[in-house]
């Protein structure tokens, strides 16, 4: 097993987040996830940035500022058992822009992701989110200064 490491996009509109609802297939709960995904071995984290956002939206991105850092680390064995690859993850979380391009249709979905939608900003703090780390203080590290948010265990 190994570290994962993710890159994931605050992507701001009009007060509003734009954010995947998610089901977790093993526990039924669903979630909030933003956009964004794995890093490929020798790709930077700004381009596995803007290659993932693109899949899972059909939008592109530009201008990535890192703004905060979280880790999660499986410790439950039913956990590990269903999600092998995501036993270590490193979630880096950056602030994005939409490009003036039109969008295209998304090529694929992230795990669980049922659908993406534009969530008012102070709305996104109440809602169940992945990383854990990030409920309610999705608000908070959109208008802040680069962060480490810590690590979960789960």
């Amino acid at each position: 097993m190994s570290i994962r490491t993710t890159a994931k996009a605050m992507i701001l509109r009009d007060g509003c987040i734009l954010l995947h609802r998610c089901l977790d297939e093993g526990s039924g709960r669903i979630y909030h996830e933003l956009p964004g995904g794995g890093q490929h071995l020798g790709e930077p984290l700004e381009a596995a940035l803007v290659r993932e956002v693109l899949e899972e939206t059909g939008l592109t991105v530009t201008k990535p500022q890192l703004v905060a850092l979280a880790e999660e680390i499986m410790e439950d064995e039913g956990l590990m058992a269903r999600y092998p690859d995501y036993f270590h993850r490193l979630f880096c979380i950056f602030r994005a822009e939409l490009a003036d391009v039109p969008a295209l249709p998304p090529t694929e979905a992230d795990q669980g992701q049922l659908e993406t939608l534009w969530v008012p900003l102070e709305e996104a703090d109440t809602l169940p989110f992945r990383p854990r780390l990030l409920e309610g203080r999705v608000s908070k590290v959109a208008e802040g200064t680069p962060a480490y948010l810590g690590c979960s265990r789960l």
